[in-house]
Parts: structure tokens; sequence; C-alpha cells
């Protein structure tokens, strides 16, 4: 199963994340919880198909927290002592109270208060909704993030993309002029990834104090020689976010050679109301692979 696929962002979360995703805690704890309804439905079967009835005093009780009291009880059968005990509320030490046990495995005992009721499944019921309710919002929310809705972005914002041989350059960009923060992918790097790269860029670009640079330190915070090198081998996308559009306008080698003009032919625009994201980012990485450069 890929790393960036859905279920195993589900079981498993991101890679790399060092808390417990939900996924994993529901494969740990809900056979945990299936295997304890099981064992105590077939101990009160047990119990019931061969009951003994007797009586006995309370001997202790214990308090484990915020969890209530808990009573225990001792009572002999054939000269052997066996223990038991309950949550309960409501009694005293040395307080007469009923057990029944199996005859054939005392050990096998509860009060008659839990024989009657008989086996509770409410807890374990309350339990399984709940895991259902947050499985159900979890996958919602990985949809939504990673491969459906687009995500929640106001204002206006700009991103500069550049694709060299080894790397993806994204470049925030206020208005018309570019500046810091300036971050690095490599090429394999995984859609999501690209999307938390992208929406940190954008976050900038809306929300970020305006440094300028100048175009020698810009291309040095880029970690490339000189623009004309830059040019020369690589490709760029501009993505410009107005309100709820996204528009992707791709470059192309300017005639002069001497840097990139807009290829208005390719662009492509998307209403991010009703646009998959996934789309959106596959689209763009698409736009940066068509090109022809001097290796």
């Amino acid at each position: 199963m890929k790393s960036d696929s859905k279920i195993y962002r589900f079981f498993f979360g991101q890679r790399g994340e060092r808390y417990l995703p939900f996924g994993a805690m529901l494969l740990i704890f809900v056979p945990v919880l299936i295997g304890g309804l099981y064992f105590q439905n077939h101990k009160y079967n047990a119990l019931s198909a061969n009951p003994e009835h007797t009586s006995t005093v309370i001997s202790d009780i214990v308090y484990i927290g915020n969890s209530g009291p808990i009573i225990h009880y001792n009572f002999t059968v054939n000269g052997v002592t066996y223990k038991g005990g309950m949550h309960a509320n409501g009694f005293a030490v040395g307080d007469s109270i009923g057990v029944v046990y199996q005859k054939d495995n005392p050990e096998n005992n509860m009060t008659v208060f839990e024989y009657y009721d008989g086996p509770s499944y409410g807890s374990g019921a309350i339990f399984v909704i709940a895991a259902i309710i947050l499985a159900l919002y979890r996958w919602r929310k990985i949809n939504r993030k990673y491969n459906d809705s687009c995500p929640e972005l106001d204002g206006s914002g700009r991103c500069s993309i550049y694709r060299t041989d080894k790397e993806y350059i994204f470049v925030t960009v206020y208005n018309v002029t570019a500046s810091l923060p300036i971050k690095f992918l490599p090429i394999g790097c995984s859609n999501r990834e690209f999307e938390n790269t992208l929406m940190e860029i954008f976050h900038a670009s809306l929300h970020g104090k305006y440094v300028e640079l100048k175009n020698a330190e810009l291309i040095k915070a880029m970690k490339q020689r000189s623009w004309r090198q830059l040019y020369q081998h690589s490709t760029c996308v501009l993505l410009k976010l107005d309100s709820r559009t996204l528009e992707i306008l791709p470059t192309q080698k300017a005639t002069d050679g001497k840097g990139f003009d807009w290829d208005y032919d390719r662009a492509l625009s998307f209403d991010l109301d009703g646009a998959s994201w996934k789309d959106i980012i596959n689209s763009t990485r698409k736009l940066l692979e068509h090109h022809e450069t001097d290796r």
C-alpha cells in the first residue's frame, strides 16, 4: 500500500508522524473490545447453564480513580475459597450479598445483580458507535484535505514554482515582486508534500511580512548560480489566487533566449468551490514537466 494513499493515511497517518494514528488505534482497540465482549458472553452462558447460589459478605471496597467503588467478596465451596468483585455503589464492608457461581467451575462467579441483569453490552456499543463516527470524520477530513475539496483560502495570493533537474523551488510572490520565504522539494516528492508546501507559500503571500529582495539576493536565496542558468535549465508556473479562483499560468522560453514568456495557451483556471485539489496539484506538476531544457 502506497504511503500517500488515502487508506494508508487513515490507518497509519503520514509517514514520519510520531503520534499513534487514529486508524492504528482502531486496529488495536476494536479487536480487544470484540474479544472482551465475546469472553463476557461466553462466561455468562457457561454460568447460566449450571448455576449455584450462595450468600456471603463484602470483604473490601476499593476506589480506583474516578471509576467508582469496587466491592470484593469471598465465598467457600467444598472447602475452597473463591474471590469475586464488581463495580457497585451504596455498599459497606460487612454487608450481605448474593453470589451466583458455576457449579463445576466456581471461579466463574458474579453477584446476583449482574446475573439477573444479563451480559452488558452498553459500554461496548457506545465505543463502537463512537469509533464509527470518528472514523467517518477522519475519512472525510482526509478526502477534503488531500483529494477532494479545496482548502479554505482567503484573499489574493501568488506563488512561483520552478522545476529544475533535481527539485521544485517554491517562491512567495507579493503582487509582482518575488520575496522570501522560499521552499525546496525533491522532484520525487508526494502530492501531499507538494500541497503542504504550496499552502505554506500561499499563506506567506497572504499574511506574511513583505521583504523585497534584489535580483542577486533572490537568486542566491534560491541556491542557483545565475538567473540565466535557471532559465536555461528549468520550467516555471505562476499560481494566482483571486478570491476562490485559482489560475495556473505556465511559461515558455523567451524568443531571445534570455528568460521566460507567459504561455497563455496552456493556462488553466479552477473554481475552488467545485474543483478537486488533487486535480490542481496534478495539473500543476504536469505543466512543470512539459518542457525542453538544455541538459
